[in-house]
């Protein structure tokens, strides 16, 4: 790459630093977010694990029940949030 003036030379370094900065700042937030979710999901799942080591009978049965449907909600959110759901519907709707 041949930059006619340093003008120009400063221009592309400083698009760099400002990309460069951009990307570090949306890795940082992927890292939050991921964070967060794993400990929104484990606060989630703490009700369910204490209703199996009850001694009656009929809240373990429910605990099950709420276990189906804890794994298929952890299952869509995870789904969501990683942008798999996005690319399946996307590949739906446009067929590319």
């Amino acid at each position: 790459m041949q930059f006619s003036s340093l003008i120009e030379l400063w221009a592309h370094y400083n698009a760099l630093t400002i990309s460069g900065q951009v990307q570090t700042i949306l890795n940082r937030t992927y890292e939050i977010v991921g964070s967060v979710s794993a400990i929104l999901i484990a606060i989630l799942w703490i009700p369910i694990a204490i209703g199996f080591f009850g001694p009656d009978e009929n809240k373990r049965f429910e605990a099950r029940v709420r276990l189906r449907n804890a794994i298929i909600g952890t299952f869509i959110y995870v789904i969501a949030v990683s942008g798999v759901l996005y690319a399946l519907v996307y590949y739906i709707v446009t067929g590319q």
